[in-house]
């Protein structure tokens, strides 16, 4: 067996094997484009606008590209922007481990803060799929494809060695051949046209598509959270405290033990006003079940009932039951069910005359909306990773107690914090809307 031959077959399997690759990698980011802005938004490398360009066409870009390597068309473009992209994506993982994000990848969907991150097998499986690619532009005819189907017509038939010695007969030969030769030229220019500039059509039709997938439809209002400020907790102070957490994040379980009583005796004490920022961006971390997405869901049901209850709930959530156990269900094990987080406010000391409509409201996930549009908003802001801790506007730069409790007393230091207090309802329950309002309980207490 010649070079060509085992050439051609190699070149086959590298250009299936890249195919599969670009639909399956493809897949999960089409059906969630929110989820994969918000994954490339994580890598801090991008203004906004092409932040949502990538996230919203990427996806359709290499699906085009799977389907035109599977098929065995415009193989040598299609490798060429293949071995591109991951060029790019190299650039990406390499700049994010020298940064030391902890991030998952979210080359085949997902993506986003996790915790312990690697990037070497990551790397690795990039460069082995770009040397497919180069062999691809290399060497770009392969079997089993149209490529080769369509060159079948290319093929001369050489004349009889008699009639090759003769001068005319190996020019009239050599015509045909280049002739052949330039149709194939001709036919490969007009075909790589053409569906370069479909692929561009179908690629910028996806970004508008995905873009308004990507809307969150759905009620964003709530009594006691909004959009912009999540669930304000004291009233206003000189030290405004934001809080990203999710609650799937064993991060936030220790920072809250750490810190809670003392920012709640901070908060008593009008040192301090808190703004929780429920958000979900570890829902992958619960075997499928959204934990992340439905626990903040309950928490906002639990802010519905007062604010003090929701600082309750919340606090639960990262504490222990009543068996000394952690209520927080390990990362990548099953999520607690909406029965448990119904029955958590039990314990959290929910007033009994709101049971009911709690309970509605997590297994009708009424703020999920909310959550999703909060969670996008964090992301926006630059949050990919949780806890996530800001003083009046500033990123702290660790989430330890001491350099949250300096952070409280310089801006107490300073005097009453720049930002508006949130509007508050003669009744001091108020309702909230995604403009950013909120309102806080009239007491601003919460049991630890």
């Amino acid at each position: 067996m010649n070079w060509i031959t085992v050439r051609g077959w190699l070149g086959t399997v590298a250009r299936l094997v890249l195919g599969v690759v670009w639909i399956w990698a493809s897949w999960s980011k089409l059906h969630s484009p929110r989820t994969f802005v918000q994954a490339v938004r994580a890598y801090d490398a991008t203004p906004e606008w092409l932040s949502k360009a990538i996230g919203y066409g990427l996806p359709v870009l290499e699906f085009c590209l799977g389907v035109l390597l599977i098929i065995g068309i415009a193989v040598r473009l299609s490798a060429a922007v293949s071995a591109l992209l991951f060029v790019v994506f190299l650039v990406g993982l390499i700049q994010a481990a020298a940064r030391d994000l902890q991030l998952s990848c979210g080359c085949f969907g997902g993506g986003g803060s996790t915790q312990n991150t690697t990037y070497t097998l990551d790397i690795l499986r990039d460069i082995g799929l770009l040397i497919l690619a180069v062999f691809l532009v290399i060497w770009s005819m392969t079997r089993l494809s149209l490529e080769e189907y369509l060159t079948r017509h290319d093929y001369v038939e050489p004349p009889s060695p008699k009639r090759m010695r003769s001068q005319g007969g190996a020019r009239k030969y050599n015509a045909i051949l280049e002739a052949r030769r330039k149709q194939a030229r001709e036919r490969a220019l007009y075909v790589n046209s053409s569906l370069a500039i479909v692929v561009i059509l179908v690629s910028v039709i996806g970004i508008g598509v995905q873009a308004g997938r990507a809307k969150i439809a759905g009620d964003l209002t709530a009594t006691n959270a909004s959009v912009t400020n999540g669930v304000v907790y004291g009233k206003k102070a000189a030290a405004t405290v934001d809080i990203y957490e999710d609650f799937q994040c064993p991060v936030c379980q220790q920072f809250e033990q750490d810190v809670h009583a003392k920012l709640d005796a901070d908060v008593k004490a009008n040192l301090a006003q808190v703004r929780f920022h429920p958000i979900a961006i570890l829902d992958g971390a619960s075997n499928g079940n959204r934990y992340s997405s439905r626990a903040a869901n309950a928490a906002l049901c639990a802010s519905d009932v007062s604010v003090d209850f929701f600082v309750a709930y919340h606090n639960y959530l990262y504490g222990k039951d009543k068996q000394g156990k952690l209520v927080q269900p390990e990362e990548n094990s099953n999520g607690r069910t909406n029965g448990n987080l119904i029955t958590y406010a039990t314990a959290a000391g929910i007033p009994t005359d709101a049971s009911t409509t709690f309970g509605s409201c997590v297994t009708g996930e009424e703020h999920k909306a909310l959550v999703a549009a909060m969670t996008d908003k964090a992301s926006q802001k630059g949050v990919n990773s949780t806890p996530t801790v800001y003083v009046n506007g500033k990123k702290l730069a660790d989430h330890s107690l001491a350099t949250l409790q300096a952070a409280i007393a310089a801006a107490d230091a300073k005097g009453p914090a720049p930002s508006p207090s949130p509007t508050t309802s003669p009744s001091g329950t108020g309702s909230a809307t995604a403009s950013g309002t909120a309102s806080t309980s009239p007491s601003g207490t919460a049991t630890p």
